[in-house]
């Protein structure tokens, strides 16, 4: 228990200390990005460009990436922690019902099925409703992902229960499992196990950082097999 406690200070020691470079890091990032997408949707409404397809295409192409950049960069922000939770309250149930619903087309066409195990007597506590949901709405990609790669279809199992005084979630996988080795990682800023250009390795720590945020914890469990 002392060893996992350490762990989590660790943790939450490197995202604080990430936090204060990135704020700056972010700033001066987000000036010339504006620029970038400024000037490259002004150029895709020229006459000139409309009428040459693959400058056109290539401009689009810049303006798509500096945006995708644009949402890395205000994801970033969260470790700085200049930005608190808007904090209300909040049902636990409800919050995961309604993202899994944005996600149910997705995980039918890949084969997915559902089980939830949500406990009907489970109180209300005080959260931003938005930054919980990318949380779920996070690990239920990574989850969906990862049985998809492994056998094209799974089952995802979501619980929540009352321990003591603590609100309890778990999203569970049939997944290939995480290796030993990267178990320690996962929630590295930037570490992904993904192919290059199908993940940021951002969204496990992001998440992380939006639970330590609302005085909670993130954990992983998966043993072999």
């Amino acid at each position: 228990e002392l060893q996992g406690l350490r762990e989590q200070l660790t943790q939450a020691e490197k995202l604080s200390v990430l936090g204060q470079v990135l704020s700056g890091v972010a700033h001066e990032i987000n000036n010339p990005l504006a620029g970038i997408m400024g000037f490259s949707e002004l150029l895709l409404k020229d006459n000139f460009v409309k009428e040459h397809p693959k400058i056109h295409e290539d401009l689009a192409s810049i303006l798509h990436e500096a945006v995708r950049c644009q949402k890395v960069v205000k994801g970033l922000t969260i470790f700085s922690r200049t930005h608190k939770p808007e904090k209300t309250n909040v049902s636990l149930n409800e919050l995961i019902e309604q993202s899994l619903k944005l996600e149910a087309s997705m995980l039918r066409t890949r084969n997915i099925s559902l089980l939830l195990e949500l406990d009907p007597g489970l109180p209300g506590t005080m959260a931003d409703y938005y930054q919980l949901q990318q949380v779920f709405m996070n690990l239920v990609i990574n989850a969906q992902q990862a049985m998809t790669e492994y056998k094209g279809r799974g089952r995802l199992t979501v619980r929540t229960r009352l321990r003591g005084s603590r609100i309890q979630a778990e999203v569970e996988d049939d997944g290939p499992g995480i290796p030993p080795e990267n178990l320690r990682r996962i929630f590295d800023p930037f570490f992904t196990t993904k192919a290059p250009g199908k993940g940021t390795g951002l969204g496990l720590s992001l998440s992380y950082g939006i639970v330590s945020e609302h005085g909670g914890s993130l954990r992983v469990e998966s043993p072999p097999g």
